[in-house]
């Protein structure tokens, strides 16, 4: 709807009046939100501003569009702030306006109106019905709003007062004053539309005007001195160190990291990775076009050490930054963007996988310093050399390599792998603690959330291959020394984070387990054999390295085809965990905890490492014992003749395990004082016991605490 000649400048009084007193009511926060929109130099992830812009679709007007973009929290906290004044407001009828915009009798007198999807604010059911009612009516508001915005009488009201500098205050400022505007207009506008709009008159007001600011503010700039302030803020705000995972536009082989588009080529040809071009530096790819991930570290020093071990390539440059703010991309958010001022800095880059044989990455790490001289730190892939006008070296790869499919597959995430020579399904299977007469789906068993745990086996060349998805039965010692009675066990486990555990056992018997990155002095002749020439240390191609040892030990092979084989076959089985491996307390060569202040009894349980063991003993099943009466347990068979036996037998020990899976969790608690109670160091059972009784034994466990606590202070007096 076109404005009509003279409407705007007959609506100048009222405008005039309505706007200094209306902008004196809006809060600073939503004003200053409302600023920000024409400023999109300013991203969400900085100062948790309005976000995600939007333009009229689905029958929407462009009003109701934009005041949806502006998000509810906005919308209602102006709403409230403004509905008393907007209900005591006063407004004369302009002749102008009535001859233009009809009035309550151009209203229909019967109609429905329905909201599907959910609430919705009050600003945007008002327009919504306004939009239904009267159409082109805040489409007329819109045209108005932008009109006076640039009127000679109007103009001087919208300008910020000079003494403001503050970034917050000069975008309040901007917002404040187009709100108060589009209010102005929008007031007379409805208080001439009338009913049957009156009952939500200032929701209407509020929700026109916002829909009609959030379209005039995306297209109107900031003052100069915003640009100033925003500067500083953001200067203010950069702390470091700051890091962030980002991803990279690969063209032509490069990617840059900059303060504007880097135009024209790069010469690579001095060290094969890295150089300095206008306003930062670009790094020579293996990829020719597409998306890479990049690291990106801003720090305060340089860092204290070379990380060479991961790396193909590592090099360092100067650089000069001529304003700050370099950007992987130019739509990358502030906190994947170098420090926003000028200076020199050097910035180390690490490169990985260029010659395409595993996922190529990088990291760039930059802090402050003088230019200074190139640094080669590591030269060793095949396009370093060829860049650099060398000869390429015949590179051959580690056996680890071999795996290095794994990180994209379906046991990526964290799996335990376990290999053993000989065997039988059923053998492996029986050692984990499933039933062999019992399969189930695989994929069904994946997608369950239960998290009780399930094993796939496979027979493979040399003996049989186990794969836990996510699991980790296969690292317990129980289950390696089950296992390990069928034939020569190898196990790998690791998580999300690459953490992982090494086990080896054999004839019942684990010969040694520990950490990736962390191995120990190892005396079987044939486990040394196993990692003999695998750099442990390393974390690079940890897992590859991993799984190498366990084939080497094992007589097996895990292929990729093994996997596909498994998920096409979708078999699992159930397994029924075995109990918890059980170890006795650590203590000082004075008797004394070694690592004190920790247990049921906080500080005061060190004092039962001075408690007779016969009494230690006698305190744990009577842990138990309160566990078993408090939740009625002890009435039941099995629980009764373990108590007084104290000890599991069969039905006991397969009570326990079953109490682990999720379906038979009720007396979790109670066989977990059981089974601590049978701990053979009696310090331990007493600790454990006791520790497992304080979340199930009520009130009967508190006085047998407290009875514990008398008898622990009488052993040191």
């Amino acid at each position: 709807m076109e404005v009509p000649e003279g409407l705007a400048d007959a609506l100048v009084p009222v405008v005039t009046e309505l706007v200094p007193l209306l902008r004196g009511r809006i809060p600073r926060g939503p004003a200053a939100a409302l600023g920000r929109l024409g400023a999109p130099e300013v991203t969400p992830d900085v100062f948790g501003l309005v976000a995600g812009r939007r333009t009229a679709g689905s029958g929407e007007s462009v009003t109701l569009s934009g005041l949806r973009s502006l998000g509810e929290s906005v919308s209602e906290r102006l709403l409230g702030a403004l509905e008393l004044t907007l209900d005591g407001l006063a407004i004369a009828a302009s002749d102008d306006l009535a001859a233009v915009v009809p009035g309550p009798e151009a209203t229909p007198r019967a109609f429905g109106f329905g909201v599907i999807g959910g609430p919705n604010p009050e600003t945007v059911i008002a327009v919504r019905l306004l939009d239904q009612l009267r159409p082109q009516i805040s489409d007329l508001i819109v045209r108005l709003v932008a009109e006076l915005a640039g009127h000679e009488a109007v103009t001087p009201l919208l300008a910020a007062a000079p003494e403001l500098a503050g970034e917050e205050e000069l975008a309040a400022a901007h917002g404040a004053a187009h709100l108060a505007l589009a209010v102005a207009v929008a007031a007379p506008v409805l208080r001439r539309v009338d009913a049957p709009l009156a009952a939500g008159r200032a929701a209407a007001v509020v929700g026109v005007a916002l829909g009609a600011v959030s379209a005039l503010l995306s297209e109107i700039p900031m003052s100069p001195a915003y640009a100033t302030a925003l500067l500083e803020k953001r200067r203010a705000e950069y702390v470091l160190p700051v890091s962030a995972s980002c991803s990279a536009e690969v063209r032509e082989h490069r990617f840059t990291l900059a303060e504007r588009p880097v135009i024209g080529e790069s010469d690579f040809s001095g060290n094969g990775l890295a150089a300095v071009v206008p306003g930062g530096i670009a790094v020579r790819t293996g990829l020719g076009e597409g998306q890479l991930g990049v690291s990106l570290r801003v720090l305060e020093r340089p860092p204290e050490e070379v990380e060479l071990d991961w790396w193909d390539e590592v090099v360092e440059i100067s650089w000069r930054a001529e304003r700050g703010d370099a950007a992987l991309s130019e739509l990358a958010p502030h906190r994947s963007r170098t420090p926003p001022w000028p200076g020199d800095f050097r910035v180390r880059v690490h490169a990985i996988g260029r010659d395409g044989e595993e996922r190529e990455r990088y990291e760039l790490m930059l802090w402050q310093a003088p230019a200074g001289p190139e640094i080669v730190y590591k030269h060793s892939d095949r396009l370093g050399h060829v860049v650099r006008g060398e000869p390429a070296p015949e590179i051959e790869p580690p056996p680890e390599a071999a795996h290095r499919w794994i990180n994209e597959s379906v046991l990526g995430d964290g799996s335990t792998v376990t290999m053993v020579r000989g065997a039988s399904l059923a053998e492996v299977l029986r050692g984990f603690g499933a039933d062999p007469a019992e399969p189930e789906s695989a994929e069904e068993l994946f997608d369950d959330s239960d998290l009780d745990p399930w094993v796939s086996v496979l027979a493979v060349e040399g003996g049989v291959l186990a794969v836990e998805f996510n699991g980790l039965q296969g690292s317990y010692p129980r289950v390696l020394e089950s296992v390990s009675r069928a034939g020569r066990t190898g196990s790998l486990f690791w998580n999300i984070n690459t953490a992982g555990r090494l086990s080896f056992a054999d004839k019942g018997k684990v010969l040694t387990s520990f950490e990736l990155g962390h191995t120990e002095e190892i005396e079987d002749p044939e486990v040394n054999e196993a990692l003999s020439g695998l750099d442990l240390d390393s974390y690079r191609d940890s897992l590859g390295k991993g799984l190498v040892a366990v084939e080497r030990y094992s007589g097996c092979r895990l292929r990729k085809e093994d996997i596909q084989r498994m998920n096409e076959e979708d078999v699992a089985y159930r397994i029924l965990p075995h109990l918890p491996e059980l170890y006795p307390e650590v203590r000082n060569p004075d008797g004394s905890r070694a690592f004190p202040g920790r247990g049921p009894m906080d500080a005061e349980t060190d004092r039962l490492a001075f408690v007779p063991e016969e009494t230690l003993r006698d305190l744990a099943w009577r842990a138990a014992s309160a566990v078993a009466e408090h939740t009625g347990a002890d009435g039941e068979p099995v629980v009764a003749a373990t108590l007084a036996e104290r000890r599991l037998g069969p039905e006991a020990e397969y009570l326990a395990r079953r109490s682990q899976l999720r379906a038979d969790r009720e007396h979790a608690w109670l066989w977990q004082a059981i089974h601590n109670a049978t701990n053979p160091d009696p310090l331990a059972a007493a600790i454990s016991s006791l520790s497992a009784m304080r979340y199930a034994a009520g009130p009967t466990g508190e006085r047998l605490l407290e009875h514990v606590r008398q008898v622990a202070r009488g052993s040191r007096e």
